[in-house]
């Protein structure tokens, strides 16, 4: 069911102990209501809810409202949110989501366990975790806790879920009917991922109607002059985020250039950091630069960068300048855009100091400080380079392929020689053509300086361009060209990458329908490879055998 959301004029009605309405909720009265609705008819069955809209149109303020209604009627509430930091880490939120459930995964039957555990690099294991088996058992795990009270997952900014965390939310709110859960999503407009079924509610909201407008921005900046109240009240076109920040950041009329909204607000919130004291202002740029929420890695870094003691009342001008919420041990952006707008506020020389002090600071995460110790990184740098390559293995063995693909290409960027840099993104060209990612395979390869002489990198090269492209189409010459590319692999020693050019020699014999001739040369070839017993691939000199036979 997709809604747009109803303006009204009048305001949501205050629960008791409620706190005092987020501006983001002004005329969200009926909004409101269909979350009360949800979490009122829990014993009737589970549902999904998926709000999206644009960015400060009052997504998380509508989330807050479900945290805080449901934790009213004793629900556990469990969330996520997406970082875009972290969208290459596969099940990255599905952690920070299920860690207070993890003593539960003792219960679950062995096969979900060891998927969980292994997706969470809590068990090592020899393959990728089934991404099913993990779907089924935070399933399981949700639906445990939900016989002893009801149970909310709220899921925010899920365009930068990771990949794996979005398939199994997508999984999970398809099968809640049938307990006490509610799935609360909240998505930019423009993210083309889709989630649940026909069955799922769908909210999107749109900006604030005029008189709410005017009433939000008149709250929050009294006594504008009325050009420039006229003004805001344009720009804004009824987001709230809007209303409430661009009259902070600005109050000169007239003389500003026209910008687009997002980029209006980001530089409202960098407007504020002149008069920040200087410490606070570093605190912003670590926090910016850091890719987790720890007040003591924030903290800790700065420290680095300074030279001397920084405690958390140093935070506390920027928190009443009202950029960053503190909550117990995390630190947080009152909004994404905050974020980005601490980011292109911070010099090149002071986010490279940053990233040196976050990975001088992080000991636990090794891939976290690899990360920060390449951002702050001149040049190249062999040693990195091959902790990377370390890196990109580990993402494989947890199917993080993308994430892999990243790896390489910051390995090869680190790399100080010609060879290994073209070697790694050769690598990376690879994985994506496997992806079926052809455009991302092209910019990889124009980026590797391949000298003509090196035979193999240029079998490899069109190893990648040839699976990127459908084996059926009927052009005998290419089936010649592998088995002169096969050949070549041999000669180098690169036994597999042979053999699977054959394979691919003997699909196209196969799907074009080519003459006898064409298939007894990719029997012949296949015949001279004299593949190993231990060839990776399952029968592929049998498959060979059988399918030129078959064609001869």
């Amino acid at each position: 069911m997709t809604r747009r959301a109803k303006k009204t004029a009048s305001s949501p009605k205050r629960r008791s102990g409620v706190a005092p309405a987020s501006p983001s909720l002004q005329g969200r009265a009926q909004d409101i209501a269909l979350i009360d609705h949800l979490i009122e008819r829990i014993d009737q069955g589970g549902s999904t809810l998926v709000i999206s809209g644009e960015p400060g149109i009052g997504k998380s303020a509508l989330l807050d409202v479900a945290r805080h209604r449901a934790s009213e009627r004793g629900f556990t509430v469990l969330g996520m949110t997406g970082v875009l930091a972290e969208v290459h880490l596969p099940f990255a939120a599905l952690e920070q989501a299920l860690r207070p459930l993890m003593k539960g995964a003792e219960g679950l039957v062995p096969r979900q366990r060891s998927a969980l555990l292994a997706a969470f690099g809590m068990q090592d294991d020899t393959g990728a975790p089934d991404i099913f088996l993990v779907a089924l058992a935070t399933l399981s795990l949700l639906s445990e806790r939900a016989t002893r009270k009801p149970l909310l997952l709220v899921a925010d900014d899920a365009q930068w879920l990771d990949q794996a965390t979005y398939e199994v939310l997508a999984f999970i709110s398809r099968r809640l009917s049938s307990d006490p859960i509610v799935l609360v999503v909240a998505m930019r407009d423009d993210f083309k991922g889709s989630l649940g079924d026909a069955s799922t509610q769908r909210l999107r909201l749109s900006g604030l109607d005029a008189a709410d407008a005017e009433h939000l921005l008149d709250a929050n900046a009294p006594g504008l002059p009325a050009e420039l109240r006229s003004r805001f009240l344009k720009e804004a076109s009824g987001n709230p985020l809007a209303l409430v920040e661009l009259p902070r950041g600005e109050r000169a009329a007239g003389d500003t250039p026209w910008l687009p909204l997002t980029d209006r607000l980001e530089r409202a919130f960098s407007n504020r950091l002149s008069d920040l004291p200087p410490i606070a202002r570093l605190l912003l740029f670590v926090t910016a630069e850091n890719d987790g929420t720890s007040l003591h890695e924030i903290l800790s870094a700065a420290e680095a960068v300074l030279g001397e003691r920084v405690g958390i009342d140093a935070m506390a001008p920027a928190v009443a300048a009202k950029l960053i919420e503190i909550n117990g041990t995390e630190v947080r952006f009152r909004h994404p855009l905050v974020r980005s707008a601490m980011h292109q506020a911070a010099d090149p020389a002071t986010r490279q100091r940053i990233h040196a002090a976050l990975a001088a600071v992080i000991h636990d995460q090794l891939d976290r400080q690899l990360w920060h110790r390449a951002a702050a990184t001149i040049g190249p740098d062999d040693e990195l380079a091959g902790e990377y390559d370390l890196m990109a293995a580990r993402a494989l063995r947890r199917g993080a392929v993308a994430m892999a693909i990243e790896v390489l290409e910051s390995a090869a960027r680190l790399s100080s020689t010609a060879r290994a840099r073209s070697d790694r993104l050769l690598r990376a060209a690879e994985l994506a053509a496997d992806l079926g990612q052809p455009e991302l395979m092209e910019r990889l390869l124009r980026q590797a300086d391949i000298d003509e002489a090196n035979q193999l990198a240029l079998v490899r090269i069109a190893w990648c361009r040839e699976i990127s492209q459908p084996p059926a189409a009927d052009h005998p010459a290419k089936i010649l060209a592998l088995i002169g590319f096969a050949a070549k692999a041999h000669a180098a020693g690169a036994i597999d990458l042979a053999g699977n050019l054959l394979w691919r020699a003997a699909q196209r014999c196969w799907w074009s329908s080519a003459s006898d001739e064409f298939c007894k040369k990719v029997y012949d070839a296949a015949m001279r490879l004299e593949l190993p017993d231990t060839d990776p691939p399952p029968d592929r000199d049998l498959r060979l055998r059988r399918t030129a036979a078959a064609r001869s």
